[in-house]
């Protein structure tokens, strides 16, 4: 299993870099992390680390060109690793369209490549699209302006009827919903859900039994917030007034793919920043979690699907 963040002095720091480790399996624990992207006096950002439809390892790399931190200069770039992530091959522009970003992982089947992106400087949720395996791409969807929301960062899931599912982090107090009936080509106006959101990242995935599970922050936004941790970036990009405590830290299942989510766990509840999570499922079943722990060290939690529907019994 892989793991891919970022470090630097602050956010937007121009000595920022995509950092990577491995985990070892038999022993149990993870390797020293390495360097894996570092763009001189560049800002990188957000990495995404999956199995590409060639089977080598993917690592989407984003890196700000512009004069200010998440104000439209990032350009998506791309390394590969044929052995694990032990090795990495020379950064390759994704597409040459500057200032998207996104952060969840995407829905790769087949050679179909579904990746979540957002327009930085408009938050606005989009897609990009490929059908050959990423030889070629397509930007979809301007989701934030088709609701007249502040929408980015969706993460996505296939449901049963062939729907491809969009949840999108917003600046709106909630989380959004979208829908897609024809393999992300088009997608329905985003609404609101009962789920809350406090401009706060969040990631869901499909479960093997068909149960879908959800990391997020259950919080609102809080009027004339302060930011939330001196390693915040210097200077907020423009339109980033809104947003609430990062804690608690929630996993959440649903069982009819995304209609109700009543069962629920607490993973992090005390002082500070607990987001930007990322969540997978292994081949064993195991739910893998791992998310900023604040702002000072990434944490990865384990859990089954009966552990969690048994500790949101506990909790109800």
């Amino acid at each position: 299993m892989l793991l891919a963040f970022y470090a630097g002095e602050y956010e937007g720091a121009p000595n920022q870099v995509i950092m990577g480790a491995r985990y070892e399996r038999q022993g149990g624990r993870w390797t020293c992390p390495e360097i894996w992207v570092h763009v001189a006096r560049r800002a990188t950002v957000n990495p995404r680390v999956f199995v590409g439809p060639d089977g080598a390892v993917w690592l989407i790399a984003p890196v700000n060109y512009g004069e200010r931190w998440c104000s439209g200069g990032t350009y998506l770039f791309l390394k590969r690793s044929y052995d694990g992530g032990r090795t990495w091959t020379d950064l390759e522009l994704l597409v040459e369209r500057k200032g998207l970003l996104g952060k969840n992982k995407p829905l790769v089947e087949g050679r179909f490549i579904l990746l979540p992106v957002e327009w930085e400087a408009a938050w606005s949720a989009a897609f990009l699209r490929s059908e050959d395996g990423g030889d070629t791409w397509e930007v979809v969807g301007d989701l934030g302006r088709a609701a007249g929301a502040k929408l980015i960062q969706p993460t996505v899931v296939r449901l049963s009827d062939g729907r491809i599912l969009a949840y999108m982090r917003s600046q709106e107090g909630r989380i959004f919903s979208s829908y897609s009936v024809d393999d992300g080509r088009s997608w329905s106006t985003p609404a609101p859900t009962s789920l809350p959101n406090p401009n706060s990242g969040i990631d869901m995935a499909r479960l093997r039994s068909g149960n879908l599970v959800l990391i997020y922050n259950p919080s609102a936004p809080v009027p004339q917030p302060e930011k939330l941790h001196p390693a915040w970036p210097r200077s907020m990009p423009t339109g980033f007034e809104v947003w609430g405590p990062r804690t608690p830290l929630a996993a959440a299942i649903s069982e009819d793919e995304g209609r109700t989510w009543p069962h629920r766990v607490t993973l992090e509840d005390g002082e500070g920043e607990y987001s930007y999570p990322a969540v997978i499922q292994s081949r064993d079943g195991t739910i893998h979690v791992a998310y900023t722990y604040r702002r000072e060290a990434i944490k990865h939690v384990v859990l089954s699907e009966e552990e969690l529907l048994e500790r949101a019994g506990k909790e109800a």
